[in-house]
């Protein structure tokens, strides 16, 4: 009986993940930040200097959201050498997302083709790493989400390993920073994590039901404002009309 609560428990928080993600997808990253920076939040959500590599470069219609299932890579120098008893992809939940970290400047990519292949496999929405890809091609075959800092023919073996998976990743802009510099970002697991062509966001659970009650008024507002942009009104009078403030 306490085997069957319990998957029930699982099963409905399972639902509600869900929900809360496809919510979200609605949004575009830009809406999502836009929401975030007027509760507050400086850096508004950004993981930042990712770009879109697949399905296609910085192009087309994709979109993922969902929970964060974070993993942590370090040089194979580090000096701890605690290790996950699993694969990271083998670990990974049916409808997250793997956001990865390598260090900051690695020139070797983190995420190749096996891993978009064995991800999708199990239902993962996407990869989105603090750090590069490579196998282009076989992720854009697959039609698999993939967002990165850059991409590379290199490997990780020989530059860097995993050392945990689950855990809070704090990811730093990429130098020269600006003044005053960018703030950092935390993504923790269980973080709703948002990607598209212009970049990728993080909404912290407690964050959620805020930003979409921002996010929708908003997104009106701009469509009344596009619609008086048409009929040839100025800018500054359609905002100021519809978003209570001018440029």
């Amino acid at each position: 009986m306490a085997f069957r609560a319990t998957a029930r428990l699982q099963t409905h928080a399972r639902i509600m993940t869900d929900a809360t993600a496809a919510k979200l997808k609605d949004l575009s990253t830009c809406e999502i930040a836009d929401a975030l920076i007027k509760l507050g939040v400086p850096h508004g959500g950004l993981i930042p200097d990712l770009k879109m590599y697949s399905p296609k470069f910085e192009e087309g219609e994709t979109r993922i959201a969902g929970p964060a299932f974070t993993v942590e890579m370090v040089p194979v120098s580090h000096p701890d050498k605690s290790k996950p008893d699993q694969h990271f992809v083998d670990a990974a939940p049916s409808g997250s997302v793997i956001v990865m970290q390598t260090p900051l400047g690695v020139r070797s990519g983190c995420w190749g083709g096996l891993m978009s292949t064995a991800a999708q496999t199990k239902g993962v929405q996407g990869a989105v790493l603090d750090g590069g890809c490579r196998d282009l091609n076989e992720h854009r075959a697959l039609g698999f989400p993939v967002f990165a800092r850059g991409h590379s023919v290199l490997g990780p073996g020989t530059f860097t390993r995993v050392r945990a998976l689950n855990v809070p990743l704090t990811i730093k802009p990429a130098p020269p920073n600006a003044d005053p510099p960018f703030p950092e970002i935390t993504v923790n697991p269980g973080d709703y994590v948002v990607a598209d062509l212009d970049g990728v966001v993080v909404v912290t659970p407690d964050m959620v039901e805020k930003v979409l009650a921002k996010a929708g008024p908003a997104r009106e507002a701009d469509e009344k404002v596009r619609e008086d942009l048409l009929k040839g009104k100025g800018v500054a009078e359609s905002m100021l009309k519809h978003r209570g403030k001018a440029p």
